[in-house]
């Protein structure tokens, strides 16, 4: 029984933040803005969630001929921005219909805003509007047509929708522009297998193993791909290696038990199906798209 996970990795792409070269007032937009970055780096989203809505508060206050902030109209232009961090905050805090609000009032600001769209294609693909998350990506890739992860999320809504060779034309653009990006290595590899691409399928797992060796969902789904092609010691190995390096590894215990039992090891192979039968302690994740960072961090590669 062949079953194949999407790796989930949360990549942070490539933003940059202008910042004054003097020393910010104190409870400024900007120092509220920068505190806010530093308690989301930390973990400390209640925090970071404040700071952001304080920011914004100063940085909406009507001025003469400005309009009321929930509207198009004069406001700061830090606005958009600051919007646009506590979605991603209300996102992570899984307050999605919050989340989506903020969203739109950072796009309704500035229309130009790609991560702002890319977050909200996230947004709406984990929600079930495919439709609508395939416009906001397509939009994000128009503006910028080198925007890795609109690429590869707007393949993962293709995938989910059933278009697999629409998902497999992104993913690999996905790779033209970025070519140490595993989860498009992942996903792209499980459309081949399903195509009946192994040696192609094998192929993207291998180099996506070799850029990050650390994920145990990339182990279990080359094994299946050695298991189709004949090569039970090899899918035996990748099931093995995926267990270490995640032991309540459902899914890797239960396609090991088929490896085993392709080997004629029956005992083994009870075992295995017996442990793939326990509560996990960990959820094991379905595909999910890469996330956009918080304005303001740096590049981190994961």
């Amino acid at each position: 029984m062949k079953r194949i996970l999407c790796l989930v990795i949360f990549t942070l792409a490539s933003v940059s933040a202008s910042v004054q070269a003097q020393t910010p007032r104190a409870n400024s937009t900007e120092d509220f803005f920068k505190r806010g970055v530093a308690r989301y780096q930390q973990g400390d989203l209640d925090g970071a969630f404040n700071d952001f809505d304080h920011a914004l508060e100063l940085a909406t206050q009507l001025s003469p001929g400005a309009v009321a902030a929930n509207h198009i109209g004069i406001v700061n232009p830090e606005a958009a921005v600051l919007y646009y961090n506590r979605a991603v905050v209300r996102y992570d805090q899984q307050d999605y219909a919050a989340a989506r609000g903020d969203l739109d009032e950072a796009l309704a600001l500035n229309p130009h805003y790609v991560l702002a769209w890319i977050k909200r294609g996230n947004l709406r693909s984990q929600q079930g509007e495919l439709d609508g998350a395939l416009d906001d990506f397509s939009r994000a890739i128009k503006l910028d047509p080198r925007a890795v992860l609109a690429w590869n999320n707007r393949g993962l809504v293709h995938q989910n929708k059933g278009n697999l060779a629409a998902a497999l034309s992104d993913y690999t653009q996905a790779l033209m522009l970025d070519p140490r990006l595993p989860s498009a290595l992942n996903n792209r590899a499980g459309i081949r297998h399903d195509q009946g691409d192994l040696r192609g399928a094998l192929r993207d797992y291998d180099q996506a193993i070799a850029l990050d060796p650390s994920l145990a969902l990339l182990y279990s789904n080359r094994g299946l791909t050695r298991k189709a092609l004949g090569d039970l010691r090899g899918a035996l190995a990748d099931y093995s290696e995926a267990i270490r390096l995640k032991p309540d590894f459902n899914l890797a215990y239960f396609n090991r038990s088929a490896a085993w039992k392709a080997l004629g090891n029956g005992f083994e192979a009870e075992q295995d199906f017996i442990r793939s039968q326990a509560p996990a302690t960990q959820t094991e994740q379905p595909k999910r798209a890469l996330e956009p960072p918080l304005a303001g961090t740096q590049t981190v590669k994961q």
